[in-house]
C-alpha cells in the first residue's frame, strides 16, 4: 500500500522523475495541487510523455514540465464540458427520435414497447431504479402518477441514459425499426459517465485500441470523405482511443441532432480549438503525438462547422 504524500513530497517526486517546474515555479505548482486540483489527477497526463530509456536519466520523463501537465488538465476540463452538452444533445435527440417513431406506429399505444421491455429485463432491474428516485425533486410526480404502467414519453424521463440505450436496442429487435448504431451508442456512453464524473479524458491521447478491436467502418467512412485528412493520418489517428471516441462523437452528433443545434455547438468547439486549445501551443511543439491529435480533430471540427453553415 502507497504511503500518502505531502504536497512537498508529491514535487519532490515529481522532479526525481524528471519533471521540471520552469514554466510554473516550484511554490506556484504547491499552491496549485493545494488549491486547485490533486495530484493523481495531474500526474495522469504524464502518460502523454516518454521516458528516457537509455542514460543517467532512465526513467525519467522527457521535456516535461509541471506547466505542460497544469495546461492539459485545464484543457481537459473545458473539453469535457463541451463533450457534456454533446452527449446531453445527443440523448434529448435520440429521446424524440424514439417518440416520433413509436408515436407514429399505427400499431404502438405508447405502453406496450415500455411493458414488454420491463417484463423482459431482469438483470438491469428498471423497476428499482426508477423507484429509487421517487424521492428525487424532479421526477417523484412522474413516478408516482404513473408507477409502474409507463408510457414511453414518460419513461424516456426517469430512466438513466444506459437504460435509453438498452431500451432502443429493444425496441430495435422487437420492432425490426433502426434508431440508431448501438455499437457506437457505447462510446458515448462512456464519454458522457467519463465528462460527468470529472474524469481525465485527454490523459492517454496515444493509447491504441484493443488489438481485437478495428475502427467501425461508418467512421472510416465519415473520416475518409474529409478534406485535408491524408489516408495515412486517419488510419493513424483511428487507431487511437482518445482520437477515435471523439471522431465518433462527431459522427454520431452529426447523424442524430438537428442541423440548427449542430451549428451551435461546432461554434463552441471551433472557438475551442482555434483559441483556448492554442493558447499555449509552444508547451507542446516537441510532442508529436498531442499536435498530430490536435491537427487531425481540428480538421474534423472546421470540415463539419463550415459544411453546417455552407449547406
Amino acid at each position: 500500500m502507497k504511503r500518502i504524500l505531502s504536497v512537498d513530497e508529491q514535487i519532490d517526486h515529481m522532479k526525481k522523475k524528471g519533471i521540471t517546474f520552469n514554466v510554473v515555479s516550484a511554490a506556484d505548482a504547491k499552491d496549485f495541487l493545494s488549491n486547485h486540483n490533486y495530484y493523481m489527477k495531474l500526474a495522469a497526463y504524464r502518460a502523454n510523455y516518454t521516458k528516457c530509456d537509455t542514460g543517467k536519466r532512465t526513467g525519467q520523463y522527457v521535456k516535461l514540465d509541471f506547466g505542460y501537465l497544469q495546461e492539459l488538465s485545464t484543457l481537459d476540463m473545458h473539453l469535457r464540458y463541451l463533450v457534456m452538452e454533446m452527449c446531453l444533445d445527443i440523448e434529448h435527440a435520440l429521446k424524440v427520435r424514439v417518440v416520433n417513431e413509436i408515436t407514429n406506429s399505427s400499431t404502438s399505444d405508447g405502453y406496450d414497447e415500455v411493458r414488454k421491455f420491463l417484463k423482459e429485463d431482469q438483470k438491469l432491474s428498471v423497476l428499482k431504479q426508477i423507484q429509487s428516485h421517487k424521492s428525487g425533486e424532479y421526477c417523484h410526480e412522474l413516478i408516482e402518477k404513473y408507477y409502474p404502467y409507463f408510457p414511453v414519453w414518460v419513461f424516456l424521463e426517469i430512466i438513466s441514459f444506459g437504460t435509453l440505450l438498452h431500451f432502443c436496442a429493444f425496441y430495435e429487435k422487437d420492432s425490426g425499426s433502426v434508431l440508431v448504431n448501438n455499437a457506437l451508442m457505447n462510446t458515448i456512453r462512456d464519454l458522457r459517465n467519463a465528462s460527468a464524473h470529472s474524469n481525465c479524458i485527454m490523459n492517454k491521447m496515444g493509447e491504441r485500441l484493443d488489438p481485437t478491436k478495428q475502427p467501425h467502418s461508418d467512421i472510416t467512412t465519415f473520416v475518409r470523405g474529409m478534406p485535408g485528412i491524408s489516408d495515412s493520418s486517419r488510419r493513424n489517428n483511428l487507431s487511437c482511443k482518445f482520437a477515435y471516441n471523439m471522431t465518433t462523437l462527431l459522427f454520431v452528433y452529426e447523424s442524430l441532432v438537428p442541423k440548427n443545434a449542430r451549428k451551435k455547438r461546432y461554434d463552441e468547439l471551433k472557438d475551442f480549438m482555434d483559441n483556448r486549445a492554442i493558447r499555449h501551443k509552444d508547451y507542446f511543439a516537441s510532442n508529436t503525438k498531442i499536435t498530430s491529435t490536435y491537427k487531425f480533430l481540428k480538421k474534423e471540427v472546421d470540415f463539419l462547422h463550415d459544411r453546417a453553415y455552407n449547406t
